[in-house]
């Protein structure tokens, strides 16, 4: 193998083709590194983008959310309202068609009261009850809603006659006997009521329909 005389002119020659290499190779990295910046640049606008999508999304959800709950929260109190008017007028027919001839269960009575109710504040006790007839030695109590359920069934004979007995002293000796009225009973409150002894008192748009078959005293 010839050697090879490495002569100024031959020096000169490779250092300008290395310097041209050189330029060309920064002219590459200037190159990707404009591309990159320019992805850079495309990727932030896009994420930009996208956040704004996205919290435009979000506003839109909390808006339609809002407007939906405050929808709802309506419609409960309407609903709500609607009952309580409905309970209030099952209680009032119920009353009036007890009041005609003060009789229940084939018992007759000597009063009736509505809304009686009472408060013992060394016992921190109160309760109010729809309707009560008494006679000398009976108690009728009878608790009218817009819809009956199972768990004001068994409310009626735990909370309810308990509290009755506590708050209203001078019927301690007394019979107690139980209805409760509505217009709509759930299937399982009416078999729970009729299970318990309880007289079960449907309101109807025309009268006043009384189921006492199998009422106990308590």
């Amino acid at each position: 193998m010839a050697e090879v005389k490495y002569t100024p002119e031959i020096i000169l020659q490779m250092f300008a083709e290395s310097k041209k290499e050189a330029n060309l190779l920064t002219e590459q990295i200037k190159a990707v590194s404009e591309q990159m910046k320019e992805t850079d640049k495309q990727i932030k606008k896009n994420s930009d983008a996208a956040d704004k999508r996205a919290a435009e999304t979000d506003r839109i959800i909390k808006e339609n959310s809002a407007e939906t709950n405050k929808k709802i929260k309506e419609l409960t109190r309407n609903i709500g309202g609607i009952a309580e008017g409905n309970g209030k007028m099952a209680e009032q027919m119920i009353y009036n068609s007890l009041e005609k001839d003060m009789k229940f269960a084939g018992i007759d009575f000597y009063y009736i009261e509505r809304n009686k109710k009472r408060k013992i504040k060394i016992l921190n006790l109160e309760g109010e009850y729809d309707i009560v007839l008494t006679n000398g030695d009976t108690i009728g109590i009878i608790e009218t809603k817009y819809q009956v359920r199972k768990k004001d069934i068994l409310k009626l004979i735990t909370t309810q006659l308990e509290n009755f007995r506590k708050l209203f002293k001078e019927y301690e000796n007394y019979n107690i006997i139980l209805g409760v009225g509505g217009i709509f009973f759930d299937a399982e409150a009416e078999k729970e009521a009729k299970e318990k002894g309880i007289a079960v008192i449907k309101v109807t748009t025309e009268n006043v329909e009384y189921f006492t078959e199998g009422i106990r005293i308590y």
